[in-house]
């Protein structure tokens, strides 16, 4: 089995668990994420966020960690909030000044993006990037969806880049991952517990 069979054998059977998780878990792990991220005890990560202007994050699907409660926790804050948007082959991020539908259109991917108008932001003026990913290896290293719009978007940018938080379920934790040289990784995982979502 190659690498391309490797990663798509894991993605497969991430997106099946996901997909089992129960919309009542969802709901408490978008209410419960501000305070599991604010309480962790990494000096770093909290250094990053009370420092932090611009937070890039993402608009769940199919299971994905829920972060728009963070979101909204930082937006309370002052901290602007990014989301991406595809524009052709490339992903950008613009800010939504709350996550009312009057600020997202949806994509062909189902997926809700910031309205066409929003002007895309600087990359470098990115504090902190939350990753959506199907794995992730407990270095950090990253399985993404396939696309490879996150890999580009950090490596595009010259110079220092922003502090990437990964938020995972346990299940997506895979010792074994295939990565390559253009795969990113996490600075920091933060892996939720699996009681808050097996039933």
């Amino acid at each position: 089995m190659n690498i391309t069979e490797e990663k798509a054998k894991i993605r497969k059977e991430i997106r099946r668990r996901r997909r089992e998780i129960s919309s009542n878990a969802l709901r408490e792990i978008n209410k419960n994420l501000p305070d599991f991220i604010f309480s962790i005890d990494d000096e770093e990560l909290q250094t990053r966020f009370s420092s932090a202007k611009r937070v890039a994050l993402y608009r769940a699907i199919d299971g994905e960690v829920p972060v728009d409660g963070l979101a909204e926790a930082l937006i309370e804050r002052g901290i602007k909030c990014c989301f991406p948007r595809i524009e052709g082959d490339k992903m950008v991020f613009a800010d939504c000044e709350s996550l009312s539908d009057k600020e997202f259109s949806i994509s062909s991917l189902k997926i809700q993006e910031p309205l066409p108008e929003k002007p895309a932001v600087d990359p470098k003026d990115i504090d902190v990037v939350v990753l959506p990913a199907l794995a992730y290896n407990e270095e950090g290293t990253r399985l993404g969806a396939g696309g490879g719009f996150y890999d580009r978007f950090i490596g595009s940018i010259n110079g220092v880049g922003p502090y990437l938080l990964g938020i995972c379920y346990e299940f997506q934790l895979c010792s074994d991952i295939p990565y390559d040289e253009y795969d990113i990784s996490a600075d920091f995982l933060a892996v939720i517990p699996g009681e808050e979502y097996e039933e």
